[in-house]
This record gives C-alpha cells, sequence and structure tokens, in this order.
C-alpha cells in the first residue's frame, strides 16, 4: 500500500454559529487521485483550504509529507501547488509566459529552470500558440488552463484543486484530465480535486470521500460504492402523459418518478415487472420504449448524501 502524503485527523471549523467542516479525518496516499464529492456548503473548500493553511480551523491536525500544515507551513508549501476558485489566482494583465515567470520568481526558480519548465507546461497544457497573449482575452477554460500552469512551475509533489472543471467545455475539461493522469501515472504526483461534474470524478479517481454538512459520509473507492449501490432501474417512453391513477398503480409496485413522458421506476422485486406492463397495458397509454439503467456516480452521490451515511 502506498504511503501517506496527507493526513487530515478530527479536523474541526467553525464560523459563528456555522460548522464547516465537523472533526473529519482521511488519508491521501501518494501517487493517487482523491476526490472530494459534496453540496454546496458541505465543507469542500473549507477542507482544502485547511489543508493549505489559509485559516485557522479550531481543532484537530493537517500533516504534509509528515510536516505539521501550523508549525511548519513554509516548508509545506515548497511541495504543494493549489488552484482555489476559479483562475482568480493569475494576472489577466500578464500573458501566460508572464504569469508563469512571475509564480516561478516567487518560488525561486533559476531562469534556466523558469524556461524549462514554462515551455513544458504551456505544451503539455497546450497554450503554446497563446503564450505572448493577455490572458484577460481568454475563454474561461483557457484561463483555468493557464491558472493550473501556474500552480505547477515549482513542479510540486501534491496538486489541490477546487473545481477544476467548472463551466468548462468538454474538449479543454478532456485537454485538463488528460493531463491530470499524465502527472499521476507518469510523474508520480498526488492530486485532491473536489468537484460536482461526476463524469470526471468517476473517469479520474479511484477514490472518493463524500461529505454532508461537513461530515464525511462515505470514502471508499468508486468501484466498491457502484457495488453497494448498484440498483437497475426501467426508463419506459410513453406516448402520451398517463393518468394519475396509473402512476398510482404503478407507484405500489416501486420508487417511480415521470419526466417528459418518461417514466423511470426501480422496482421491489423482478417480479413486479409483469404487474408493471399489465398496468400500463390496461391504462391504454402506448408504450414507446423499454430499457434498464444502471445507477451511475451522480445517483449514488445523490442517495448518499439524502442519507446521510454508507
Amino acid at each position: 500500500m502506498a504511503e501517506n502524503c496527507i493526513r487530515v485527523q478530527n479536523l474541526l471549523k467553525s464560523y459563528k454559529d456555522l460548522t464547516a467542516v465537523n472533526n473529519i479525518s482521511f488519508d491521501v496516499r501518494k501517487g493517487e487521485i482523491l476526490g472530494i464529492l459534496g453540496p454546496n456548503g458541505s465543507g469542500k473548500t473549507t477542507t482544502l483550504k485547511s489543508i493549505l493553511g489559509l485559516i485557522e480551523f479550531d481543532s484537530g491536525s493537517v500533516e504534509v509529507n509528515n510536516l505539521s500544515i501550523k508549525k511548519q507551513r513554509n516548508d509545506i508549501l515548497k511541495s504543494v501547488g493549489a488552484v482555489l476558485e476559479g483562475a482568480r489566482n493569475i494576472y489577466w494583465h500578464l500573458t501566460p509566459m508572464e504569469n508563469l515567470a512571475y509564480f516561478a520568481g516567487i518560488r525561486g526558480l533559476s531562469k534556466r529552470d523558469i524556461a524549462e519548465r514554462a515551455e513544458y507546461l504551456l505544451d503539455s497544457l497546450k497554450l503554446s500558440d497563446v503564450a505572448n497573449k493577455e490572458v484577460r482575452q481568454f475563454s474561461a477554460g483557457m484561463k483555468q488552463k493557464c491558472a493550473l500552469a501556474c500552480s505547477f512551475i515549482h513542479d510540486p509533489s501534491i496538486l489541490l484543486l477546487d473545481e477544476p472543471t467548472l463551466g468548462l467545455d468538454v474538449e479543454i475539461t478532456r485537454t485538463i484530465m488528460t493531463w491530470l493522469r499524465h502527472v499521476v501515472e507518469k510523474e508520480g504526483k498526488t492530486i485532491v480535486i473536489t468537484s460536482h461534474n461526476m463524469d470526471f470524478v468517476e473517469s479520474i479517481c479511484e477514490r472518493i470521500l463524500i461529505i454532508r454538512k461537513g461530515e464525511i459520509v462515505s470514502h471508499e473507492t468508486v468501484k466498491s460504492l457502484k457495488e453497494k449501490f448498484s440498483k437497475k432501474h426501467f426508463l419506459i417512453d410513453l406516448a402520451e402523459e398517463p393518468q394519475s391513477t396509473l402512476m398510482d398503480r404503478i407507484s405500489t409496485l416501486g420508487e417511480a418518478s415521470l419526466s417528459d413522458k418518461t417514466l423511470r421506476i426501480e422496482l421491489k422485486t423482478v417480479e413486479s415487472l409483469i404487474p408493471l406492463m399489465k398496468a400500463i397495458e390496461e391504462s391504454g397509454v402506448r408504450m414507446l420504449n423499454f430499457r434498464t439503467v444502471e445507477n451511475d456516480l451522480e445517483d449514488i452521490f445523490l442517495e448518499v448524501i439524502k442519507e446521510g451515511k454508507q
């Protein structure tokens, strides 16, 4: 098993009457991408800021590479990069090259190191063609890629990313995903990501942590979550809106919902399929299509935060 590079123990942070993070503990292993999921206000960003030492938490401890964030923060930050709150951590009136040079200078890199790292990052994140164009002229996705490059200029071993694909199109999301996989698989980096993009998290993270109201309600692999919450739903496309009497009858067979003439139902038992078909036939509503779907990560996430437990 890989060595832990981040250890959070009994972390507690409150803002007046609000408990943002309530006594949570978890580890991050070297060379993995850990996803942190949760509704808005669940404590995801507070957790990342605590790991970075950007906020003073009430109690508990945070260690990064066996160093205490409260006692050895400057040493920790030498090996950590972060992008928080979108692309607001870069200078929009500078070019990507100028931003990289500025942040590299702050980190104490030599001119030679700056040139080599900048060339690598601009190329790998597909920013070379706009390296000398002011960031303020970029799309949201291009700004985000520039922010990622700047967070990685000093070649950190750990990268903390808060909603790295928020509002980005599919192409740029794929570029970022490919790059993050590369730095983990080929360079041995460790990444912690918060996100609402379930497809992105499922594609890139082996293990996820789900937070609800400041508390961890699930902490396991995507595979084990899917196995635990694996459920089959039936989707039935109807030619017209069914009457309430049909919905009442169907609801006795399982959890059912209707959206734009498509009936979604999770049957209590497989044997309920026959009375389901019979109920639709007797209602006189024509069935256009019938298919089955398995729970995806978004379904599982919604179920976990609803229940508040594993």
